[in-house]
């Protein structure tokens, strides 16, 4: 019993650590400057004020994201220490359900593994700031996976808890990301595929629970737009916008798939190196039954994350679990690590997500060298200020200001919309709020007929400068 504390211990401190050290989110940072988790919070603080998502706020990610951001801001409304704290909680979770899996086929408990994943994971190039759907949904993932295991593995039927609880798993995704949804599909063919070999009854169960499950996440959510007479604006912005406007130009989707798998190759290296190798050890193992389970959710997760369009950074991260799944057929069977392996794996991959993490650049500077902060200054100087961040995603301007945004289109997202950018343009032509903050890479000065440019600030974002530009709306203009 007493090794099953110290376990788990060294699990908490281990995913601690990893989000401490890798996480923009995370106290050690001045600020999470990510432009989505800067919209997230954004809208979390909103909907503490009263405000919605997508009908008084125009933002496209699902509304369990926007509630969990809502949390996070009554945690803290200035900072991202309330999301931070649900980082280390779903990271904790994450490598207690790898370590749970590595002990299932190993048969002992890999601890040494653990802060080895942690690295693979949070310390990679797609772990990009901290704060994404797709990092929330990885233990979710876990565990959907290693709750349909038992059916595969043993032939019998899915009880009815677990595929309850695989409903509950996979309509968490449906309204945090839907795309993210690709992974059941493939899941939900093998187990339909045996759960029909014992019997019709066995398969028409199963679904029931699953549908079951995910209608006990879906209807709370559902009777919250309703009850504020928001569906239709759920509708059109998170199902529509996202399945038909977002992207942008169309690309084909061979295309798109190739970039997918460039993007997880280059992001996500060690990750993609225990996939492969792990589906070898599959093979000469004879886990053709697992390889299969494995591997067609792995073929349908890739599909749901990358078809669609072209990718960025952070999109391979959905992918991580499936470094656990078959990385678990790496370890060999009944062999014991000694005692000085899990400490001596502790401190080198501790060390080593510090090193390889793209996110701790950001470690060294202060909150009064940000251009967030230096501007929120100025804003502040007037009583009860108003802004606008216009023509890019939200920067983190209204958390350091403390605003809360009053316009719809608070921000321009990756949505082809005309409306937002026209919606844009004339709220600045009419001078409706008292500032405006925007962004370049080139530095040219952009011209806002009613605005005079007070300040100016130039700070490195992904691999580029990116100047800003604060306006503040002139005297004469009421």
């Amino acid at each position: 019993m007493k090794k099953r504390y110290l376990d788990a211990f060294f699990i908490a401190l281990t995913g601690f650590l990893a989000i401490l050290i890798c996480s923009k989110s995370s106290p050690l940072y001045p600020l999470n400057d990510w432009v989505d988790a800067n919209c997230y919070m954004t809208v979390g603080r909103a909907m503490t004020e009263g405000m919605l998502p997508y009908r008084d706020l125009f933002e496209h990610k699902g509304p369990l994201l926007y509630m969990l951001h809502a949390a996070a801001a009554m945690i803290s409304d200035s900072s991202f220490f309330g999301v931070f704290l649900f980082e280390a909680a779903a990271c904790i979770w994450f490598l207690y359900l790898s370590g749970r899996l590595f002990r299932r086929f190993s048969g002992n408990s890999s601890l040494w593994a653990i802060p080895f994943i942690a690295m693979t994971v949070y310390g990679s190039y797609t772990f990009c700031h901290g704060d994404s759907a797709e990092e929330f949904c990885l233990p979710l993932i876990l565990c959907a996976f290693m709750s349909g295991l038992n059916c595969i593995e043993s032939g019998k039927p899915l009880s009815a808890k677990d595929s309850f609880f695989i409903g509950i798993t996979a309509g968490i995704i449906f309204w945090t990301k839907f795309n993210l949804l690709g992974y059941f599909i493939g899941m939900f063919l093998v187990l339909a595929v045996k759960s029909l070999k014992i019997g019709f009854y066995s398969l028409v169960r199963m679904c029931s629970y699953i549908v079951l499950g995910v209608g006990t996440v879906s209807l709370p959510v559902i009777l919250y737009f309703a009850a504020n007479n928001a569906l239709y604006s759920l509708a059109e912005v998170y199902f529509y916008n996202n399945i038909f406007v977002y992207g942008g130009e169309k690309t084909p989707i061979l295309r798109n798939l190739a970039d997918g798998a460039l993007f997880t190759v280059k992001f996500l290296p060690i990750g993609s190196v225990l996939i492969i190798a792990g589906i070898s050890a599959a093979v000469i193992r004879r886990k053709r039954t697992y390889l299969l389970y494995g591997g067609a959710s792995l073929i349908t997760a890739f599909l749901g994350a990358f078809a669609g369009h072209l990718s960025y950074q952070y999109y391979p991260l959905v992918l991580a679990p499936f470094a656990v799944i078959f990385g678990a057929m790496l370890i060999p069977d009944n062999v014991k690590s000694g005692k000085i392996a899990v400490p001596v794996s502790f401190v080198i991959c501790i060390a080593g997500a510090f090193i390889l993490s793209p996110n701790t650049y950001l470690m060294k500077y202060r909150k009064n060298q940000l251009p967030q902060y230096r501007f929120a200054e100025i804003i502040n100087e007037t009583d009860s200020p108003t802004l606008l961040n216009y023509g890019f995603l939200d920067g983190g301007f209204y958390l350091a200001a403390g605003i809360i945004p009053e316009q719809r289109y608070f921000c321009r997202n990756n949505l082809d919309f005309p409306a937002m950018t026209e919606a844009q343009r004339r709220c600045a032509d009419a001078g409706l709020t008292d500032y405006i903050v925007t962004r370049s890479t080139s530095g040219k000065h952009p011209d806002f007929g009613l605005y005079t440019c007070v300040a100016h600030e130039e700070f490195p974002y992904y691999d580029k400068n990116m100047h800003y530009f604060l306006y503040k709306r002139n005297e004469d203009v009421r």
